[in-house]
């Protein structure tokens, strides 16, 4: 079967930084604000413990505190390493995209569009989100079959709820 879109993209240190710099700009507020509310939230708990003075409450909630914020300060940072190490094992590499009706293929992986989680365009690409961490970019110079707008419009229609324009 000949693909509806084919498309080469090379991966370096501009492309790769322009891209977590978008994705760290895309989900750093709401990830503040899930960790000022849950803060807040558990303050409450441990100021009414302490007014009713139960200890053992007081302490679970002070840890829970602390788990809390030790996991909100490492788990980004995991994941910021994470992608380091992902860019340096895949540093130069070109990534052939060929798109069909209801799938695209990316390295011999065959990915449903209903299975994508986000997709963003923005001035030069089409970040594919795989998941809320892992995207595939997909440059809108890269197109050896069919061209960046008509791919713009069928991954409109194919990703309705999940596409945004970014640019």
């Amino acid at each position: 079967m000949k693909p509806l879109f084919k498309n080469i993209t090379k991966y370096n240190a501009n492309n790769y930084k322009e891209f977590t710099e978008f994705h760290t700009n895309k989900y750093s507020f709401s990830q503040n604000a899930y960790t000022i509310i849950m803060s807040i939230l558990l303050i409450y708990c441990i100021i009414l413990n302490i007014q009713s003075r139960d200890i053992l409450l007081i302490l679970l909630f002070m840890g829970l505190f602390i788990l809390f914020l030790g996991w909100r300060i490492y788990l980004p940072h995991r994941r910021a390493q994470k992608q380091q190490e992902e860019y340096k094992n895949n540093k130069q590499l070109g990534f052939v995209f060929s798109f069909y009706k209801n799938y695209f293929i990316l390295n011999k992986k065959t990915i449903y569009y209903f299975k994508l989680h986000r997709v963003f365009e923005t001035k030069d690409y089409f970040y594919l989100y795989i998941d809320e961490d892992h995207a595939a970019l997909v440059s809108k110079k890269g197109f050896e079959i069919g061209t960046a707008e008509e791919f713009s419009n069928f991954i409109k229609k194919k990703c309705l709820f999940k596409y945004r324009s970014e640019q």
